[in-house]
């Protein structure tokens, strides 16, 4: 940088009491203020990268490039496909016999094939009209073929007695 060139080259003259105080001191000023225009661009660039809250994949981009945005608004929707859930209902009276953890497997259109599964989370409220009760499953396993949005069939029946 020009500024602290100058400066440097001003201390070595000032030890030979070849510069004045006030042009020593005018570089020194010169090397601080551009010192705070590098500071100031830094944190102007830190503003240009922004790092999503966790990994995923895009599903949508919701702003382009040169494109102004105000804070607060989305400019991407990130999907987290750690874990795949599966969301569907079943008759209540399954919950007799269905828990957190149980195995199962989910046949998935799109692809064919099938896939194990376990409950994560049972509703906790039953549909009085359609005497069902939603469950949350996941996918026990990373299948890359699998993405979200993907639809299937839920192969599940009670214990044998």
């Amino acid at each position: 940088m020009a500024a602290d060139t100058a400066w440097r080259g001003n201390q070595k003259l000032a030890e030979l009491n070849s510069v004045g105080k006030v042009e020593l001191d005018i570089s020194k000023a010169d090397v601080l203020k551009a010192q705070a225009e590098v500071s100031a661009n830094r944190a102007l660039i830190g503003k240009c990268q922004i790092t999503a809250p966790f990994s995923g994949r895009i599903a949508e981009q919701k702003a382009r490039e040169q494109q102004y945005v105000q804070p607060g608004q989305a400019l991407l929707e990130i999907l987290d496909d750690s874990q795949l859930e599966l969301e569907f209902i079943v008759p209540s009276r399954w919950l007799a016999w269905v828990r957190n953890g149980a195995a199962f497997q989910v046949n998935i259109d799109e692809t064919g094939k099938t896939y194990p599964a376990k409950v994560q989370r049972i509703g906790a409220r039953v549909d009085p009209i359609s005497q069902s009760v939603k469950l949350t499953a996941v996918i026990d396993g990373r299948f890359s073929e699998l993405v979200a949005g993907m639809s299937g069939k839920v192969l599940m029946a009670p214990p044998q007695r």
